[in-house]
């Protein structure tokens, strides 16, 4: 299956730590839109995949089940993912993400697109 993940290392001192969560030097899409969402308990979102949209998850904070499966290739995957193990997940075109709050508090995401989302042509499809 095509996806990638990067293992982001900490930066860390006594004030606190740095995450160098995506680099323009590390992708080759141009990042077009950056949101952040929060997930109770047990949430889950997505559900759907993208025909031409390309989409990094970032858990900043709590612990997440990414579920990945390939339309074509029919492979699926699961990843956890975790603000205390903090790394990134570049999920291209055609690949199902559906990602649930398996923690026991609230989820913090981030997710990075190169495309911006037009309500009038989504790009989402189950």
């Amino acid at each position: 299956m095509d996806f990638e993940i990067k293992n982001i290392k900490k930066h860390e001192d006594e004030r606190g730590y740095l995450l160098e969560i995506l680099r323009s030097d590390e992708i080759n899409e141009n990042i077009q839109q950056i949101y952040f969402s929060t997930s109770k308990p047990g949430a889950v979102r997505g559900g759907h995949y993208h025909k031409k949209k390309v989409e990094w998850f970032f858990v900043v904070k709590g612990k997440a089940k990414l579920v990945l499966e390939d339309n074509d290739l029919k492979e699926k995957e699961e990843l956890i993912l975790s603000g205390d193990n903090p790394s990134i997940i570049k999920v291209p075109p055609n690949i199902s993400h559906v990602i649930e709050n398996i923690g026991d508090n609230e989820m913090h995401l981030i997710v990075i697109s190169n495309e911006v989302f037009d309500p009038h042509d989504t790009d989402t499809f189950m």
